[in-house]
């Protein structure tokens, strides 16, 4: 298992959280102050978001829980409305934010999964998804309560 931190190590400890819970300020004060909130009912699951777009950041709450927080490093192509977070470089400690898939593994090692764009690590007792942008970099990081 990885250890992160940095701010990342922030949003991967409010990770199962419910929502409300004060200590979820903490990776709020990191992204905010400009909130948009987004709710959807898919049927028996609840999915609320907090949209951070200024920031390029969602929080995600199912059923009232918090199961992920997802980073935009660098611009969104598929939603140029989204800023990027302010402070790449201190999301993660010892990783750059321009990092390529190849950096991404000799920092962190094998990954716990891996896709055509993405690794997936255990970390903090949560998981961190590193996304990759068709240019090879870091496109978004996740931090995410369980493997989905």
């Amino acid at each position: 298992m990885v250890t992160v931190t940095g701010e990342m190590a922030v949003m991967l400890d409010v990770l199962g959280l419910p929502q409300g819970d004060r200590r979820i300020l903490d990776a709020i004060a990191l992204v905010g102050p400009g909130m948009e909130i987004e709710e959807f009912d898919w049927g028996s699951e609840r999915s609320t978001y907090f949209i951070f777009k200024p920031a390029g950041t969602d929080l995600l709450f199912e059923d009232g829980v918090l199961v992920s927080a997802i980073v935009r490093m660098h611009p969104d192509a598929q939603d140029p409305s989204y800023g990027v977070y302010p402070r790449p470089a201190a999301l993660v400690d010892g990783l750059p934010p321009t990092a390529t898939r190849t950096e991404v593994e000799a920092i962190f090692g094998v990954a716990e999964r891996t896709g055509p764009n993405f690794v997936r690590y255990e970390a903090n007792q949560r998981y961190l998804h590193v996304e990759f942008n068709a240019d090879g970099k870091i496109g978004k990081l996740s931090a995410l309560l369980e493997p989905v």
